[in-house]
């Protein structure tokens, strides 16, 4: 059980999906038929939301949207993203973080690595990075997926599939609303009755560290220097 609770640790924070069984429509799966973000936790000021979404005939996965406000500017928000050093400090469950390459300053592709307890092997992916300012309301990064940037390590299973994005709006000089999205057609072989309360745990977990670490950043700029990039 102690290994089982430990994978699912890693779904928190690298893939936040779960799968209805083959054999149910995505309508049938789930209430959540109208296809629209449906409430399914709040904690510390933190609201996680899912959806299902159609990923192939007979099955679905979800896709996840976590809400939440930080007290600083987008600037200072987006250097902690921008500051490698940091990202294992707060992003629960990982063993390494390290960028691979760098188009620009809003542009770079990361490799992370999660720990799994032996018998079972860690899980990597490469995701590549890319920060969008949309028509000066709001700063989104979009996070892809990229399993064939890299070659495969030895004893690590590489994620199949991922994506998602960090959105950021302006609620003044001092505030900041923050909108993650993740998504995985990765199958998971738990049940939800398992995963659920697990996962919406270690997100929290994870956004409310992550807001503690932006407010550990002194002045604007200090950890890193990002350029913001209209479409």
């Amino acid at each position: 059980m102690k290994t089982a609770i430990s994978i699912l640790l890693f779904w928190a924070v690298a893939s936040l999906h779960a799968t209805e069984p083959e054999g149910k429509s995505s309508c049938s799966a789930t209430p959540n038929s109208t296809n629209r973000f449906e409430l399914v936790k709040q904690e510390n000021n933190i609201s996680i939301y899912t959806r299902w979404i159609p990923v192939e005939e007979k099955r679905s996965a979800r896709q996840v949207k976590v809400t939440f406000a930080i007290d600083a500017p987008v600037e200072k928000v987006l250097s902690v993203l921008a500051d490698d050093s940091s990202f294992t400090t707060w992003m629960k469950g990982t063993r390494e973080y390290r960028r691979v390459y760098t188009v620009d300053s809003g542009n770079w592709y990361s490799y992370i690595q999660f720990s799994i307890p032996w018998p079972l092997n860690n899980q990597d992916c490469i995701i590549h990075y890319e920060m969008r300012e949309h028509s000066g309301t709001y700063t989104e990064i979009y996070l892809n997926g990229e399993p064939g940037y890299l070659a495969a390590v030895d004893g690590v299973t590489r994620i199949s599939h991922m994506e998602g994005a960090w959105r950021f709006v302006s609620a003044g000089p001092d505030r900041t609303l923050v909108e993650y999205v993740i998504f995985s057609k990765q199958p998971s072989s738990f049940p939800r009755w398992i995963t659920d309360p697990i996962i919406q745990n270690n997100m929290i977990k994870t956004m409310t560290a992550f807001r503690e670490q932006v407010s550990q950043v002194g002045q604007v700029g200090q950890v890193g220097q990002v350029e913001r990039r209209a479409p």
